[in-house]
Formats: C-alpha cells, sequence, structure tokens
C-alpha cells in the first residue's frame, strides 16, 4: 500500500528537484558485467551473530523526541548524532547475497543479524534496462492494520462452505525480512556509492525485529520477546507523475515544455508491474538461503515470476537494445563511481540530473520503439 500523504519520508522526497532513481539503475546494471575483484570471499558463515548489547547503542535506538518506539521508518538526518564506529545497514535485495555483497561490492561486515522489518513490503518497481534487467528490487512503506472491533459471534452454520481453491500465486502480507550487517563508516560509503552513489534512495532507519537462530538447543529453554531496533537502509520513495513544485520556485520544472520536464522527473512505469531477471531474482533466492530466512519468506521469493523472453522478437530485442544502451549506461556508472565523495559515496547533483535524463530518453525510446517492434521487455509473455 502506498505511504500515507502526510509521511515525512515523501515529503522530503518531492522537495528533491534532481534525479531520484536514475544512478541506482546505472550501478545495477553493473551486476551483470562487473566480475567480483577478488576470485574468493569469506563465506556467510565466517560473520559472527551481531551481540544483542550493539542494538542498544544510542545509533540503534529511537530519537529521544520520541516518547515511544516508532513503528514506521524514520529519515536517519532526525535521528540524534552518534559517536557509535559501526553503522546497521538492512540489506533485502541482492545484497542479501554473498557473490554480490562479499564478492562483487567488496564489503566485510563485522557481525550479521536476521531481522523481519513489519513496517516494508519488498516491491521490484525500480526500472532498470528492458529486456535484460527489467526492474530491481525497493520497498514500500507499510501501513500496519489497527485492531479491529470484535465482531458478535455469528452463528455456526450446520456445513461450513467449502473455500476455492488457491491457484494464484503467493501473496505475501508479513512484511519484509532480511539481514542487517554490521559496517564500517568506509564500507557503508561504499555500498552507497554503488546502490547509486546516494541519490537513487533516501536514508531511512527502520524499526527491526531480530530473528532467532533457525538451529538452536540453550540449555535453559525460553521465549524472549524480541525488542526492536533502528537499522539503515535505502529507501527509493514513488513520486507522482507531476509532483507539485513550491510557488515561489523561479526554477521550477513545471515551467519546462512537457517534454523536457518528464526527461527530468524520475522514472517510473505505468502498471502492472514489471518483473525482475532470473539472474536478479537468483541472487535474492540465493541470499536468502544462505543466511537461513524463515522457509515460508523463501517459498514466497521462489513463486515470484522472472521476466523470460519467448518470442524470437523479444529475443532480437533483448540484443539490439543492450547493443544500443549499453556503453551509455556504463559510462554513466563508472563516471559515477569516479565522481562520487569517497566519504559519504554521493554523487554531485549534476551528475544524478544528467543520469537521469538518460534513463528516460532510454525508456521512451523503448515505449515508442522497441516495444512495438519487439514486443514487451517487462513481462513474460504468455504461450
Amino acid at each position: 500500500a502506498p505511504p500515507a500523504p502526510n509521511n515525512p519520508i515523501i515529503h522530503s522526497a518531492e522537495k528533491d528537484d534532481t534525479a531520484i532513481f536514475s544512478l541506482r539503475h546505472i550501478q545495477t546494471l553493473w551486476s551483470w558485467t562487473a566480475k567480483p575483484s577478488k576470485p574468493s570471499h569469506p563465506p556467510i558463515s565466517s560473520i559472527p551473530r551481531t551481540p544483542s548489547s550493539r542494538l542498544l547503542d544510542p545509533d540503534a535506538q529511537p530519537p529521544s523526541s520520541l516518547k515511544q518506539f516508532p513503528t514506521e521508518p524514520i529519515l536517519s538526518c532526525n535521528h540524534e548524532h552518534s559517536n557509535s564506529p559501526t553503522i546497521l545497514y538492512l540489506a533485502y535485495g541482492s545484497n542479501l547475497c554473498a557473490q554480490t555483497f562479499l564478492g562483487m561490492r567488496g564489503i566485510r561486515p563485522l557481525s550479521q543479524l536476521n531481522v523481519s522489518a513489519p513496517s516494508l513490503d519488498l516491491t521490484f518497481d525500480l526500472p532498470g534496462l528492458p529486456y535484460k534487467e527489467p526492474c530491481f528490487a525497493n520497498t514500500t512503506i507499510r501501513k500496519l492494520p489497527e485492531k479491529p472491533p470484535i465482531p458478535p459471534i455469528p452463528p455456526v452454520p450446520p456445513i461450513d462452505p467449502p473455500t476455492p481453491p488457491n491457484t494464484s500465486s503467493q501473496q505475501w502480507t508479513k512484511g519484509l525480512y532480511g539481514v542487517v550487517y554490521e559496517v564500517t563508516p568506509s564500507d557503508y560509503a561504499k555500498i552507497l556509492s554503488t546502490e547509486g552513489a546516494g541519490s537513487s534512495y533516501h536514508d531511512i532507519l527502520v524499526p527491526c525485529f531480530p530473528l532467532p537462530p533457525s538451529i538452536s538447543i540453550p540449555e535453559n529453554p525460553s521465549t524472549p520477546i524480541p525488542r526492536p531496533f533502528l537499522a539503515r537502509t535505502l529507501y527509493a520513495p514513488r513520486l507522482p507523475p507531476n509532483p507539485p513544485s513550491p510557488p515561489d520556485s523561479s526554477s521550477s520544472p513545471d515551467k519546462l515544455p512537457s517534454f523536457f520536464r518528464g526527461l527530468l522527473l524520475p522514472p517510473t512505469r505505468p502498471p502492472p508491474p514489471a518483473q525482475p531477471s532470473p539472474r536478479y531474482l537468483s541472487l535474492i533466492l540465493t541470499g536468502c538461503k544462505e543466511h537461513d530466512l524463515p522457509p515460508a519468506y523463501i517459498s514466497y521469493i521462489s513463486s515470484l515470476q522472472p521476466y523470460t523472453p519467448t518470442t524470437l522478437r523479444q529475443k532480437l530485442g533483448q540484443y539490439v537494445f543492450l547493443t544500443l544502451w549499453a556503453p551509455a549506461l556504463l559510462l554513466l556508472m563508472f563516471g559515477g563511481r569516479v565522481l562520487s565523495d569517497k566519504k559519504t559515496g554521493k554523487a554531485p547533483k549534476w551528475v544524478t540530473s544528467f543520469s537521469t535524463v538518460i534513463i528516460n530518453l532510454m525508456w521512451k525510446s523503448y515505449d515508442i520503439f522497441a516495444n512495438p517492434i519487439f514486443g514487451d521487455g517487462e513481462r513474460t509473455l504468455e504461450d
């Protein structure tokens, strides 16, 4: 479900006058061309579990201005400054996979912890590259339902009506599951750089609940109530197609012709949602299994259908589109990495704006030319 209109995260996003998503797409496309800088990386099992004491540090607890623990994500800029030497980062997409996170990105977590983040839902609404990587993982804020009033007990019928068989794909209604890595500030800057140089996402603090180890035989069995803590993650809010501009803004994009105004807006795709590639889904599924996330969540990820070209036209379109656009995307990707700040991982605004224009031009060329000629490059065509 979309976030509530009064959500401060959305209000902050609407104030941004540059690209929100573009470098995220370019940097993620690197994952199907790049190879790990080292031929091997430590296994997930070698990373120790985050101690409970770390979750009690000030950066993992709500700011003193809040009277109770938040039930929704909050902007990290609204949190009090912390002197903690490490950062708790919530991963939910391809960064769950050791091949991507430890190998390709070269991150070395100090500890890790499987968690549930009930205030978020997993989505695949970040546009990628048609025919090859149609979309990437994102999250959306999930409104937690309130306890409904208890209705009166109806009379019991003599025979319960039969329930219809469930033939549709699995639906997930239990929020996001992922892994919180404890990383150094330099590694977190590297994460921001490889996830779009800080332009694609807002840095938010998410309430997380630790998950117990899947296999444990304590000497004194007990059922402790999990205590929530805050972890940072990257969230790309979905803005309306024509977000309102401040009335006193002299550089309002609304003063530009509609075509150019569209090139400066964050790239979005119309419904129905696109399907991620088999490669991308495989990374997420592998990461879920490596971390031994709950079987029900693994089953849900396994049930997701990837994008697969089924016609000769789609396969030809994959080759043609990749040949035409990959050089420009790779050039922007390398430029974003080189020009990004080494301490913060963020790229200059002119880089993100230029990248937004390129991404939007690519998708416009798909809508106008490629889709009519080669067929759907976002969703599998049924036989």
